[in-house]
């Protein structure tokens, strides 16, 4: 198929997308099947084909993640996307700290967010911190998705090395109705249910999912309900559809554990409990009208309400005072701790030692937004083109507050509840922020080979902090942060197999409410427990150049290759100063940071037989020196400093990056395969100056199988780590000697689940 008629097709396409599947039936000469469209901006619309994108994007459907039996959309994306990572930051499978080539979209406050996620034009980075809840989002709901590569401008805020946009099921993409369920190792049972149908004009579709497990680590028990629901009406001009999501989650993750306790017990936790409670509801209205053959409007409104309550029972930073202030407990600076009525606080409480403590924290986030775009189809200057202009506004509103409670710690290392606060740790923070953008891109086919993508989007965030339990504070400041970030790609077809693309962007990111309350070194704070006077942080603005091959070979192995640099100027992060877990520190500027490297891909089905392999080299380092305090560090100088240099790797990014995949029918029924991923070393989080050894890489098999019994009933099974590889994919600097006085070794790892395996049934209806 010539490019001129693959843009031709395009046209028609689009200009029949909202039509009823049996118009389409009326002219089957027009072959659509070749052409991948994949959407540009958060707000889909009408999209671009993937040949004249110039960016090395990734896309998966629902079908593809039924195929890996994957627990949630994290687990799926690390095991089948290249440069996609995974660090086991608080030990839970819903709490995945998940790396983009090297960029975070986490549910951990502290690290420096770089994605950008959507789901249906609803940005999910939480107003507070930026950061991701992925235990929000139900992997059921998912139809498609794109994982858009660099600094893409389009998609606002955070994107400074990827972007993922999410689609949704609805009624008319998917008729059926099912109930899965599932048990096996660690207790785990889940349940799944969907329908899903349309009369032509009117459809609907819900889903919803119930997980719980024990968890393989002590005292982790968690437990998932997620529901979707879509109700949805269809024109030959028009659509209309309105979503709800709703979750309510409790999660135990009790974070990475000493090397040495690991070496005994790989299942012990260091303490707990380390409990995440989420509720969220987000309502979504979104909606397209062809205004003619050649324009289209689309647009949505939402609202979302998300409430996370923390409990974290940790090591304690008070001591037992002595002389005049025995009995009592006392600071680091020795002075007394009072409680909130301003009275010393013993250092036992009914005859146990006061040697740990609880921080309790509650966020309450209400956001809300809309977005509006027109998609051109009209030719420019005598060429095909395609112009998508859209404007968008979000605003949320965030209660922060949190408290330290005394406590004790039980024989096995569980924490007690006091009633006893610390006065001066109470924090009651409320945020207010928002952000208008205006954007646009624009495609011009030069010639049937050539195409030219022009792109644009100005930010304006203005955010508020008030500090309610201090007037004069200086957190009570408005702070606003503007820019307008451009893109440019090409993309060249050399031949009917082969195209390649260049592409330079450009995106930034404001800091987050929770960045701003902590940014002073010498007033450290405790994440997410603690806001102080701070002083003001530039926002992070990132340089990307991305260029590569792709194509194809004998019509069923397609491949790419590619390489890709981003630039963060003015990069916030987190700088641990002390504790037992790395969380007292303070955020600040830290000059440039780069992640560059490269990608290769092929894939292919022959017969029975299809598998993929993707490899990814990702070269993350510090471009400027700095000197940061990490007093855990072994080759820390006296102040308890380490000192960085240009050129030293970022903690926490594997270089080396290989997944495998394969699968095989064996039987019109009966198919297996298998997916495996294997990670080069990485360093600690608190050795950004590279002194330590780096944790060990390691290399995990998995194995799934299906067995379709009737036409309604289909069996399933998978089998995680095969091999039962102990290995780790986190690490830290921390004092074990808080709670262990034997142990020595500052090294934490989140250590890697065991081998494990489930089996359950799916019934269609």
């Amino acid at each position: 198929m010539d490019l001129q008629y693959k843009r031709k097709t395009l046209t028609l396409m689009l200009a029949t997308t909202f039509v009823s599947s049996a118009a389409f039936a009326a002219d089957d000469s027009v072959e659509l099947t070749d052409i991948e469209v994949i959407g540009t901006t958060p707000l889909h619309g009408v999209g671009l084909p993937k040949d004249m994108i110039p960016t090395n994007v990734q896309t998966a459907t629902s079908e593809d993640i039924a195929k890996t039996q994957s627990l949630d959309l994290s687990e799926f994306m690390t095991r089948t996307l290249g440069s996609v990572n995974i660090n086991s930051a608080q030990n839970n499978p819903y709490q995945p700290d998940v790396t983009y080539r090297g960029f975070s979209a986490s549910p951990l406050l502290g690290l420096p967010q770089g994605m950008s996620v959507y789901m249906d034009g609803v940005r999910l980075n939480a107003p507070f911190g930026d950061n991701v809840h992925w235990d929000t989002i139900p992997q059921s709901a998912i139809a498609s998705i794109n994982l858009m590569p660099g600094s893409n401008p389009l998609f606002g805020l955070n994107t400074l090395g990827g972007a993922l946009s999410i689609q949704s099921k609805n009624g008319f993409t998917h008729e059926e109705d099912s109930i899965q369920g599932y048990a096996g190792s660690f207790n785990r049972h889940a349940v799944e249910i969907e329908s899903g149908g349309n009369d032509g004009e009117f459809g609907y579709f819900v889903t919803g999912n119930w997980f719980e497990e024990d968890g393989w680590r002590d005292h982790s028990d968690s437990e998932v309900k997620q529901l979707f629901a879509n109700t949805s009406w269809r024109s030959e001009t028009t659509t209309l559809d309105l979503s709800l999501t709703a979750t309510d989650n409790d999660l135990n993750g009790n974070g990475p554990a000493p090397v040495e306790l690991i070496d005994i017990d790989r299942e012990a936790v260091f303490t707990w409990p380390d409990n995440t409670q989420n509720e969220m509801q987000l309502v979504n209205l979104q909606g397209s009208h062809w205004i003619n053959d050649l324009m289209l409007a689309s647009g949505n409104i939402y609202y979302r309400h998300n409430e996370t309550k923390s409990f974290n029972g940790d090591g304690t930073e008070y001591e037992e005072g002595t002389g005049a202030d025995a009995g009592f407990l006392v600071d680091e600076d020795g002075n007394r701790v009072q409680d909130e009525n301003g009275n010393d606080i013993a250092d036992q409480f009914n005859g146990e030692d006061l040697d740990a403590i609880n921080n309790r924290g509650d966020i309450t986030e209400d956001s809300g937004g809309l977005g509006l775009q027109l998609t051109f189809l009209n030719d420019l200057l005598g060429y095909e083109n395609q112009l998508v202009t859209g404007l968008s506004y979000d605003q949320g509103r965030s209660a922060y507050d949190s408290s330290v409670e005394v406590s004790s710690l039980n024989a096995d290392r569980g924490t007690t509840e006091t009633g006893v606060f610390v006065g001066d740790e109470f924090v009651d923070v409320k945020a207010d922020n928002r952000t208008y953008s205006l954007f646009f891109t624009d495609t011009m086919s030069v010639t049937d080979s050539l195409a030219l993508t022009l792109s644009g989007r100005y930010n304006n965030t203005e955010i508020k902090l008030k500090d309610k339990l201090d007037s004069a504070s200086t957190i009570n400041e408005t702070n606003e942060f503007h820019r307008f970030n451009p893109a440019a790609g090409l993309t060249f077809i050399v031949n009917e197999a082969m195209s390649t693309y260049l592409n330079y962007s450009e995106s930034s990111r404001a800091p987050t409410p929770s960045e701003l309350g902590c940014s002073d070194p010498n007033d450290p704070c405790k994440l997410p427990n603690a806001f102080l006077a701070d002083p003001p942080l530039e926002q992070v603005v990132a340089k990307s150049w991305e260029g590569g091959f792709r194509g194809t070979v004998m019509n069923n192995v397609s491949w790419n290759a590619g390489l890709f640099s981003t630039t963060n100027h003015d990069d916030i992060m987190f700088i641990s100063t002390s504790g037992t877990t790395g969380n007292t520190g303070f955020f600040d500027n830290i000059g440039k940071t780069r992640r560059q490297g490269a990608e290769l891909g092929i894939s292919g089905q022959q017969n029975r037989l299809s598998w993929a392999v993707n490899y990814s080299y990702v070269e993350a380092e510090f471009r400027s020196p700095l000197t940061m305090s990490s007093p855990n560090n072994p080759y820390a100088d006296g102040n308890g400093d380490i000192h960085v240099e240009s050129g030293d790797s970022l903690p926490g990014i594997p270089e080396h990056s290989l997944k495998l995949a394969t699968d095989y029918d064996f039987t019109t029924k009966f198919s297996a395969g298998f997916d495996a991923i294997a990670n080069s070393e990485q360093y600690y989080r608190g050795d950004e100056s590279n002194d330590l050894d780096q944790i060990s890489g390691y290399m995990v098999f998995n194995l799934h199988a299906d067995y379709q019994m009737t036409p309604k009933i289909n069996f399933f099974a998978k089998v995680d780590n095969v091999f039962d590889k102990e290995y780790s994919n986190y690490g830290l600097l921390g004092e074990p000697d808080e709670i262990f006085p034997g142990f020595s070794d500052p090294r934490f790892e989140g250590a890697g689940s065991p081998r494990a395996g489930w089996i359950g049934i799916k019934v269609s209806m």
